[in-house]
């Protein structure tokens, strides 16, 4: 789906429509269905090499439920709940388990005062992100994954995560191309308030042919996490990307360190190409190096890929990732097996068929 400033563009399609009547005034109420299925056929070489059929190659299978009601006065009250799955087999993906594991959320907006969210939800830093990636921060293929990386930190840092649980988030209108955002997620750990709590936010700005932004993450080790004290990770984001009709082109930078001593600092390089071929094909890249400090792994992931749509909601496609590790690293991505401190590389190509409804 479309949030912001992100380039989803799912097409969703009403399946009920009712009407509550209060002070004398009707109120609209709509729900719609919305989804992704998404299969492709693949071959994929780690340590060893293997054919399978995929699901998500260009966007992660889904499902979904959308309910908007309009308050008036311009308010609406707003709700989402997302499940994925697995195309190729039928069962739950991505949630643990949960059954609406990707996103999961209700809210008020206004488009006077924003966008008030409470639930289980993505990130600021995900949406600052998820406008500059080609590859939409897709799981299977972003070279952008490498940002949620912590070979060879230390056991203090926490993974990057792109969706927080019992988040509240605020999302300004936009005034002249400039937003913001933030959120914050308690751990909900009793007698302990930092433990596993998360927060963030992000301010951008969009106009013409550019965007820019500057986002910042922090997260705190949980009860669970076999550390003597709790401490903090930060990720800071800053990145950009400027549109030379039909081509657009844009950077990343990105550090990730955690408060705890012996603990190293990551850096992130990342740089991304969309070109809009025809109305009907893009050719898309991204490659990201990720460089931790003080004689630590220095992995790079870079992606190519062609989108041809065959309709406003169908589109086959190809993707084409590699990822090259330092010696005796082992990062990996697409599922693909690396053997423990081999310094095997990581590599696939992929074609499938993607469909939204």
């Amino acid at each position: 789906m479309r949030e912001k400033s992100s380039r989803w563009r799912s097409v969703q399609r009403a399946i009920g429509m009712g009407l509550a009547v209060g002070c004398g005034s009707a109120s609209a109420v709509t729900v719609q269905l919305f989804g992704v299925v998404d299969a492709s056929i693949e071959y994929a070489k780690g340590s060893e090499s293997v054919v399978r059929m995929r699901e998500g190659q260009q966007a992660a299978s889904r499902w979904g439920l959308r309910g908007i009601e309009d308050l008036g006065g311009g308010t609406k009250a707003n709700f989402l709940v997302e499940s994925g799955f697995n195309i190729d087999t039928g069962v739950e993906f991505f949630g643990n388990g949960r059954l609406f594991g990707r996103q999961s959320w209700m809210g008020l907006s206004n488009e006077t005062w924003g966008e008030f969210r409470l639930g289980r939800q993505y990130t600021p830093s995900f949406y600052a992100l998820l406008r500059l990636d080609p590859f939409l921060l897709n799981g299977m293929v972003s070279p952008f994954n490498l940002l949620s990386a912590t070979a060879s930190q230390g056991t203090g840092q926490v993974a990057y995560g792109a969706r927080f649980d019992n988040a509240v988030q605020y999302f300004s209108p936009t005034w002249g191309g400039f937003s913001f955002g933030a959120a914050v997620a308690p751990g909900e750990v009793p007698g302990a308030p930092r433990s596993g709590t998360n927060f963030g936010m992000n301010v951008a700005y969009e106009a013409g042919n550019a965007y820019a932004f500057y986002s910042y993450q922090g997260m705190y080790t949980g009860a669970a996490t076999p550390q003597v004290e709790t401490a903090l990770t930060s990720n800071h984001f800053v990145g950009g990307s400027y549109r030379f009709k039909p081509v657009e082109v844009g950077v990343l930078f990105s550090t990730a360190n955690s408060r705890l001593p012996n603990t190293r600092v990551a850096r992130h390089y990342g740089v991304t190409f969309n070109w809009n071929v025809t109305a009907s094909d893009t050719f898309k890249a991204a490659a990201l190096k990720r460089q931790v400090l003080g004689g630590g792994e220095r992995p790079w992931s870079m992606t190519i890929g062609w989108d041809h749509d065959l309709s406003k909601r169908t589109t086959a496609y190809l993707r084409a990732v590699y990822v090259h590790n330092s010696p005796g690293g082992s990062v990996s991505n697409n599922s693909i097996a690396i053997d423990p401190g081999s310094g095997d590389d990581a590599r696939s190509i992929s074609v499938g068929l993607r469909h939204r409804f």
